[in-house]
C-alpha cells in the first residue's frame, strides 16, 4: 500500500477506503474514450478489479484521445489490449479484458460480483447495464460525450433513478442519445464525435465518483445530472428522479 501512502492520507478517505477500493470490482462496458480514462484512473488509485467488456478493435478515431491505445496497435482488439495496459499501471490489481459484446443473453453473467457498473453512452451497454443495477441492486455511472458537452450521473435502482427513469422511456438500445439534450442532431453520427480531451475529462469524473461509491463515501451524483460545456468551461446540475411506473426500477430499499 506504500504506494497509495499520499492518497491513504486525505481526510475522509484514509486506509479503510484505500482498503474497500482494493476489495472491490468494477464492471466497465468499452475500453476507449471515457471508459478508457476512466480505467486508468481507477486502476493507478489502487481499484482491486476490472471487468472490461468490449467487441469493437483500435481505429484512428481512438487515437484522438491519448490514453491507452498507440498507432501500432490499429486493427487489434481494444479488450485484448486494455488489458495488457491496465496491468502495467497496476500489477497488482487482476484485469480482465473480454473481446465479447454485451447482450441480453451474458449480461447478467458478466457483471455477477461486481460492486459497481460504469457505461459510456453506448446505445447498448448502457440499457443493458440499467437492467443488471437493477436485479442486483447495483450503482451504475452513466456518461456520454456529444461535441464539446458531456453529462455525467450515477443511478442507483431501488434507491435513485435509473437510466430508463431519466431517459422518460423504457431503456431501449435505439434511443441515443438518452441523457443529452432533445431531439438531437438529425441523423446523429456513430459513433457520436467528442472535441479532444473532452471524453477524458468526463472519464475523470467517472473514476472519481466510482471511488466516493466504492471508498464508502457514498455517490455524489445521485439523482443529480452533472453538465459539462467544454466551449464555455461552465457546469450546470439537473436534477433525476425515480419515475412512477418506470418498467425498469425494483421497489425502494427501506
Amino acid at each position: 500500500m506504500a504506494r497509495y501512502a499520499g492518497q491513504m492520507a486525505l481526510e475522509g478517505w484514509g486506509r479503510p477506503g484505500q482498503e474497500r477500493l482494493k476489495s472491490s470490482r468494477v464492471f466497465l462496458a468499452g475500453a476507449g474514450g471515457a471508459a478508457g480514462a476512466a480505467a486508468l484512473h481507477l486502476l493507478a488509485a489502487g481499484l482491486g478489479a476490472l471487468r472490461l467488456v468490449d467487441d469493437s478493435r483500435i481505429s484512428l478515431a481512438d487515437l484522438s484521445h491519448p490514453g491507452l491505445f498507440r498507432e501500432r496497435d490499429l486493427g487489434k482488439p481494444k479488450a485484448a489490449l486494455a488489458e495488457a495496459r491496465l496491468k502495467e499501471v497496476n500489477p497488482f490489481a487482476r484485469v480482465e479484458g473480454q473481446v465479447k459484446a454485451l447482450s441480453e443473453h451474458n449480461v447478467f453473467r458478466l457483471t455477477s460480483g461486481c460492486h459497481l457498473l460504469l457505461a459510456t453512452g453506448d446505445v447498448t451497454a448502457g440499457p443493458l447495464l440499467n437492467l443488471a443495477g437493477a436485479r442486483f441492486r447495483l450503482p451504475l455511472i452513466y456518461a456520454e460525450s456529444w461535441e464539446t458537452e458531456g453529462r455525467l450521473t450515477t443511478f442507483w435502482p431501488g434507491r435513485g433513478p435509473c437510466l430508463a427513469c431519466a431517459a422518460g422511456k423504457a431503456a431501449s438500445p435505439r434511443n441515443f442519445p438518452l441523457l443529452l439534450p432533445s431531439p438531437p442532431p438529425s441523423p446523429p453520427p456513430s459513433p457520436p464525435s467528442a472535441l479532444g480531451p473532452l471524453p477524458e475529462i468526463v472519464g475523470a469524473l467517472m473514476a472519481l465518483e466510482a471511488m466516493h461509491i466504492l471508498g464508502g463515501l457514498g455517490p455524489g451524483l445521485l439523482g443529480r445530472l452533472l453538465i459539462f460545456n467544454g466551449r464555455t468551461f461552465q457546469l450546470r446540475e439537473d436534477s433525476l428522479r425515480p419515475r412512477s411506473g418506470c418498467p425498469v426500477c425494483p421497489e425502494p430499499s427501506d
